[in-house]
């Protein structure tokens, strides 16, 4: 009797060390399958020109974000922000993303017709091809997503039948492009001069490697609690990095924040 109770034990114990076993296997495949855990965004592999045609022949918004390899806050981006579950659902769903190297000729020539200075740059348009936002600024992942949820709704989702049998850049509506085309240069125009919705920062320090701007962040950051980001300001074939911070509303705000980092903390900074 003793023997069969402790084989009867010993069954029990493998039954229940069983149960246990695919019980973990099927929670871990469930946050595997949860966009939450591992989903991404899925950026569109194709052209600018394919990529803006397929939003608006699905009635989606279009994303174009500027990158570069040594773009340092572009990558943090990649491994966080476009790597974030609710981010890549929302991106996934409502949006035809692409990425654009300025360093490779699309890139380049995209970088210049919509005036890249910084990187990271992302731009949103509607699925008309209209120009709606414009982020300049490396963007964690609660931010960005309150901007992508902001711009998904119904008047900037419209399905546009885009002709496929004709080349980049034309169209048959020359007069529509061409006022497309303008309403999208003024629109960037505003935006540089402009002080509505804008948002003011001091600007740190300016370097030219990146190991020192990293170490001048955290110096920041020991001193100040304000947001502090780091910009690539891409000038004359070189990287720059330009140490932004806080967020100041208007320019006499961030001027009066500019008189007390020079008077109590010895440090100079200018209005941008």
């Amino acid at each position: 009797m003793k023997s069969i109770a402790m084989d009867y034990s010993t069954q029990t114990s493998k039954i229940f060390f069983l149960f246990l076993f695919f019980s973990l296997v099927f929670v871990s495949k469930s946050f595997a399958n949860d966009g939450r855990i591992t989903t991404s965004v899925n950026f569109f592999k194709g052209d600018f020109h394919s990529a803006q045609a397929k939003a608006g022949n699905e009635g989606k918004l279009f994303f174009l974000d500027f990158h570069a390899q040594w773009c340092m806050p572009c990558k943090w981006m990649d491994q966080t922000t476009f790597n974030d579950g609710r981010v890549a659902e929302l991106m996934n769903d409502g949006y035809v993303a692409i990425k654009m190297d300025i360093d490779e000729t699309e890139g380049f020539n995209l970088k210049n017709k919509y005036d890249v200075q910084y990187l990271p740059t992302m731009l949103i348009f509607n699925s008309a091809g209209k120009l709606i936002d414009r982020i300049e600024e490396t963007m964690p992942a609660n931010k960005l997503l309150s901007i992508l949820e902001s711009h998904n709704n119904p008047q900037n989702r419209v399905t546009v039948t885009h002709m496929t049998n004709t080349s980049p850049g034309q169209s048959t509506s020359p007069s529509k492009t061409i006022k497309e085309d303008q309403e999208n240069k003024e629109l960037l125009e505003s935006y540089s001069t402009s002080n509505n919705n804008r948002t003011f920062r001091l600007q740190m320090g300016v370097f030219d490697q990146y190991e020192y701007a990293f170490k001048e962040v955290n110096a920041l950051r020991d001193e100040f609690v304000e947001p502090i980001i780091v910009l690539n300001d891409y000038h004359n074939g070189g990287v720059r990095y330009k140490i932004m911070m806080g967020e100041f509303e208007s320019i006499s705000e961030a001027e009066s924040f500019r008189v007390i980092v020079k008077r109590d903390f010895g440090r100079e900074a200018i209005v941008q």
